[in-house]
């Protein structure tokens, strides 16, 4: 398959200017003895790192490094046993969020899909399962033909926020009068930068609709971005992996942050937890309890930014898809896009793991995975997989992140979501 590279239609991260070194200073010759061994320190691999990331989830979108899609294409008998699946499956009168392998066998088409969960998390990271029309089905039936094949991706399902909503609506409504700039960004038509989102382990994406013009999602490896930084800018990539980044908790009860870092090489595996909209104070902080960025680490996430549009995919995706991402290895943005008179881009989202293929998570990143899958998402008892979004966009008292998700028990938000309805 043939990709297309196109740098992203904007850029959104006000207040990362790169850092300036003072100039005019003379130093002395100790001092610059004392820079000098800094700097070929700080030109070494940060320690426990390797001097190279390699592997088939290190590819680039420019030069040789290219990446071989995985696009599972499903034939006319592959259709036929899902439907036929489907069918069982309401004969059983059960509802879509019990749609799993279990209740929805597929015995001819489960070991490709097994191959789509390792292409996920051993290959490149990326898997594309095309040839459902959704016009063929009922909004209903989409959502539970969306939750039964990525059941066989990942057997976990993740929290996506506080009120127990397991599936988000990605879209802006025609019906919203709420102003832009108080929405999540993901209900916008804006671009969103380079991020993943915190806490998921599997992205997984089903494409309802496009938009008329843009909209592209674009995807970028954490490994060729880390090779890229350890050659051209190892300062920043130093400053990346400083167990020093505030981190926006959204919590009333505890520290309104916690301190990480956005690089991690654990378990041979180098994890990446980034979204900018998360890092540092929130825009609705009066009280200042989050730190502000160093000058250090608004040049590292700019150079990170840079680094990820350098070897960034653009992928072409259709009605229907289903894409899945690993969400730890890898970083998404999106661009801008417009939407027609009777076109609306629409992507419904659901955050998965899988319990045999998952890499441990580092307790360095522990935080926004234990509230999308660990024991405070466990207590959470009433599930919600809303079909459609809310025709009334409802806005909330602590929102942030790219992602648009809030981990805060005491939160009136439902994002514009979704209508808290399970699928039927």
């Amino acid at each position: 398959m043939t990709t297309h590279i196109h740098p992203l239609a904007s850029e959104s991260l006000a207040g990362l200017q790169p850092w300036v070194h003072p100039e005019g200073h003379r130093l002395d010759a100790y001092a610059l003895s004392q820079q000098q061994q800094q700097q070929a320190s700080i030109s070494k691999p940060p320690p426990g790192f390797p001097a190279v990331v390699d592997g088939p989830m290190t590819w680039s979108g420019s030069g040789s490094q290219g990446v071989q899609l995985r696009i599972l294409e499903l034939d006319e008998s592959s259709v036929a046993e899902i439907e036929d699946a489907l069918q069982s499956f309401h004969s059983l009168e059960l509802d879509g969020d019990e749609a799993s392998r279990g209740y929805f066998p597929l015995p001819n088409l489960r070991e490709q899909l097994e191959k789509c969960a390792l292409e996920v998390h051993r290959g490149s990271g990326i898997c594309i399962i095309r040839g459902l029309n959704p016009e063929n089905y009922t909004i209903e039936d989409n959502i539970v033909l969306f939750l039964a094949l990525a059941s066989y991706i990942g057997d976990q399902r993740g929290l996506q926020g506080p009120k127990g909503n397991m599936l988000s609506h990605i879209t802006e409504l025609k019906s919203w009068t709420v102003p832009r700039d108080k929405r999540h960004g993901i209900h916008t038509n804006d671009s969103l930068p380079f991020h993943n989102d915190m806490g998921c382990e599997i992205l997984s994406i089903q494409v309802r609709d496009r938009a008329n013009a843009g909209g592209h999602t674009c995807v970028a490896s954490a490994a060729a971005i880390y090779n890229h930084l350890l050659r051209s800018n190892p300062r920043v990539l130093h400053a990346l992996v400083e167990n020093n980044w505030p981190i926006q908790a959204s919590s009333k009860k505890g520290s309104p942050f916690v301190l990480c870092p956005l690089l991690e090489f654990h378990d041979d595996h180098l994890f990446i937890s980034m979204d900018p909209a998360r890092i540092g104070p929130h825009p609705s902080d009066s009280t200042n309890s989050i730190p502000s960025l160093t000058s250090i680490q608004q040049e590292a996430l700019a150079a990170l930014q840079t680094a990820a549009r350098k070897h960034q995919v653009r992928l072409e995706t259709r009605p229907g898809d289903l894409l899945f991402l690993n969400n730890l290895g890898l970083l998404h943005a999106r661009e801008s896009y417009q939407d027609g008179p009777s076109s609306s881009r629409h992507l419904v989202r659901l955050w998965l793991r899988n319990t045999q293929l998952g890499w441990p998570i580092p307790r360095s990143m522990a935080m926004p995975w234990d509230a999308a899958f660990g024991e405070p998402a466990a207590r959470v008892v009433n599930k919600y997989y809303p079909v459609m979004p809310m025709p009334e966009y409802m806005g909330s008292k602590f929102s942030n992140g790219t992602a648009a998700f809030v981990a805060d028990d005491e939160s009136d938000d439902d994002s514009g979501g979704g209508s808290p309805h399970k699928a039927a």
